[in-house]
């Protein structure tokens, strides 16, 4: 299927009129218009601007995108994971996805793309043609797009995705659940999208249960707006949105996870 067989209006799910690459498209049902911006991406969220704090100025500002990966991620991870000595690493992030993201047909969604780190293994693993990037940041969206310029971009909200009931074939979510304001609802979203079979795959964290490390943890996620989860509240909400838990592993407070769409 093509791209603009699988768009939909998020405000309500209407069938877009598709304008032109040059133009976005709009929606006969309610009115609302979806622009192109900078000629690489389309703003499903363009009443959404970017919110106050730290969290937010590292997703939006330029100088915190240029070292979100090789050193403020790098530092987050560390804290909020509790991976002080380094061992999760990268390559580890990258095997999980390889082994885990079993798509069916339609298209693979990595959902709050970032600066494109697991979009990249996504687009080798499963080709360009068939890899859609999501993020609601737009300096995040302009790094993907130098890093994987052939790929399909989009701006979009996490509880307002731009897509037809069950029209993806698998949707990624690393690093990110955490960053959502209402991270159920995101999960619901996914589980809307997704055809059945489809896979969702995550990472994020778990909340410590130790008061100690809480002490580190708990003051981090309010700096950068962030909040870890107790597992059990991340499977309630998966088997709400229709999933089937395969894997739910990760080391220390860090979760690597992996739900089927029944």
């Amino acid at each position: 299927m093509q791209l603009s067989d699988l768009l939909r209006c998020p405000s309500c799910r209407g069938t877009l009129d598709d304008k032109g690459s040059k133009d976005g498209s709009s929606c006969p049902s309610c009115g609302t218009a979806y622009p192109m911006r900078d000629g690489f991406y389309q703003d499903f969220a363009p009443e959404i601007i970017a919110q106050s704090g730290f969290g937010q100025w590292v997703l939006e500002s330029r100088p915190g995108v240029a070292i979100y990966e090789k050193y403020l991620r790098v530092s987050f991870v560390r804290v909020m994971g509790q991976n002080w000595d380094g061992a999760f690493t990268p390559a580890l992030e990258d095997a999980y996805l390889v082994s885990h993201v079993a798509p069916v047909d339609g298209p693979v969604l990595d959902l709050a793309c970032g600066a494109g780190r697991w979009t990249r293994t996504l687009v080798e693993t499963f080709g360009p043609e068939r890899v859609i990037g999501l993020d609601l940041s737009h300096t995040m969206l302009e790094r993907t797009h130098r890093l994987l310029n052939e790929l399909t971009l989009l701006r979009g909200n996490a509880t307002q995705l731009p897509f037809a009931d069950a029209s993806l074939g698998a949707v990624n979510c690393s690093n990110s659940l955490q960053l959502f304001p209402d991270p159920e609802a995101a999960i619901a979203e996914v589980g809307r999208c997704l055809k059945p079979g489809g896979t969702f795959t995550f990472f994020t964290f778990r909340k410590s249960t130790s008061p100690a490390y809480r002490l580190l943890q708990g003051p981090w996620e309010k700096i950068t707006r962030v909040q870890a989860f107790h597992e059990e509240d991340l499977r309630s909400w998966l088997t709400k949105a229709g999933f089937l838990v395969t894997d739910f592993s990760g080391p220390k407070l860090i979760i690597q996870g992996t739900a089927v769409r029944g």
